[in-house]
């Protein structure tokens, strides 16, 4: 099995989103890939977050029929450790996260990649949403093993508000 790290900065919207979403279309395609999520803020409880999962993340996963543990665990900072067992990284920012892997995590800044979905005050959540599922899905096809076309279609709902 090969590890993807989803990173933003608190581990609550966007890395989680795509964490989840990921790993659900992942088994449904049956692939050996399996993502998890950090936030690269040093201290993510500054954030103070309402419970452990965005509701934007939440109502978007819900109504795209993807189920949730009944108790999501609470968002994380990223360590050494996690670049260390991570076969790709995915920034969810350029232009917010470079800066804080290349402070932070300078020696492991060559191996991130990074897309660019804005944060809430940048990008509503319903186009950073639709943003994030076109790139996951094109990972997905990127990752998807010769021969193996298993569920690569899927409807979307055109709403996550």
């Amino acid at each position: 099995m090969k590890n993807l790290l989803f990173l933003c900065t608190g581990n609550y919207y966007r890395s989680r989103f795509c964490e989840l979403y990921f790993n659900h279309r992942a088994a449904r395609r049956e692939l050996s890939w399996r993502a998890d999520s950090r936030g690269l803020a040093p201290d993510i409880t500054v954030f103070r977050n309402p419970g452990p999962l965005s509701p934007y993340t939440h109502k978007a996963l819900q109504t795209l029929g993807i189920a949730l543990d009944e108790k999501p665990r609470r968002p994380l900072t990223v360590y050494p450790a996690d670049f260390l067992s991570a076969d790709r990284i995915i920034a969810l920012s350029r232009r917010e996260h470079e800066p804080m892997v290349r402070a932070c995590f300078p020696s492991y800044e060559p191996r991130v990649e990074y897309w660019e979905v804005g944060d809430i005050a940048i990008e509503s959540p319903a186009r950073a949403i639709d943003k994030m599922i076109e790139l996951v899905e094109a990972l997905l096809t990127e990752l998807q093993e010769p021969g193996s076309a298993k569920d690569a279609l899927f409807e979307f709902p055109s709403s996550y508000d």
